[in-house]
């Protein structure tokens, strides 16, 4: 039928194996495309939670000390939970510049 010589076979064979995988490739992307929520991350990932922290851990936090510690957790136990953590400017020597830095370092949970 078609007078080939075995080296044009073989490319031919080739070319139809390459384009055979591509489409196969084309169809997984297509269908097994990575769910963009599953890729979501947790925008308080690694944050301290206010509403929990002993004094160590709130100590740990860049701008406050073992005073500020103590005062935020009495400022807890007088008033209950944080419900947000601009709250804590409601804390004695927390605010200004020192609370934007300390509240991008929590979380109220």
């Amino acid at each position: 039928m078609f007078n080939l010589t075995l080296q044009e076979r073989q490319v031919i064979v080739f070319l139809l194996a390459v384009t055979a995988l591509g489409a196969g490739v084309q169809v997984l992307v297509k269908h097994c495309a990575p769910v963009r929520s599953a890729l979501f991350v947790d925008p308080d990932f690694g944050k301290i939670d206010i509403n929990s922290a002993d004094q160590a851990m709130l100590m740990e936090i860049s701008g406050i000390g073992e005073k500020l510690a103590r005062r935020i957790i009495d400022y807890r136990c007088a008033h209950g939970r944080f419900a947000d953590p601009g709250e804590l400017g409601n804390v004695k020597g927390l605010s200004g510049r020192r609370l934007e830095k300390v509240k991008t370092s929590v979380v109220a949970r």
